[in-house]
């Protein structure tokens, strides 16, 4: 069985479902951190115009940079984001 290198996997090799962008949604994280891994650009997009069902990394595979056009792009969490909304819930601060 080939594994694809875009997802996580347990002990026993199966694999493990990674989060969807409506899973993200539903913690109240609307943006995402995108970097281009040519130019090194970094820039915070909404996640606004993903389907609900899509995985959270394949976000990634439906970009390209807009500033060298290359599609070598990674995507994770807004994390300046995520520590607002945590700030904000609980007065916890980073």
């Amino acid at each position: 069985m080939r594994r694809n290198p875009r997802r996580a996997y347990d002990e026993q090799g199966r694999e493990i479902a990674p989060p969807t962008v409506g899973d993200a949604r539903a913690e109240g994280e609307t943006t995402a951190a995108v970097t281009c891994h040519s130019c090194r650009r970094h820039v915070i997009i909404t996640t606004d115009r993903f389907p609900a069902w899509l995985p959270f990394p394949d976000i990634a595979l439906r970009l390209r940079c807009s500033g060298c056009g290359s599609r070598d792009v990674s995507v994770m969490k807004d994390i300046q984001a995520h520590y607002a909304h945590a700030h904000a819930e609980t007065g916890w601060r980073m």
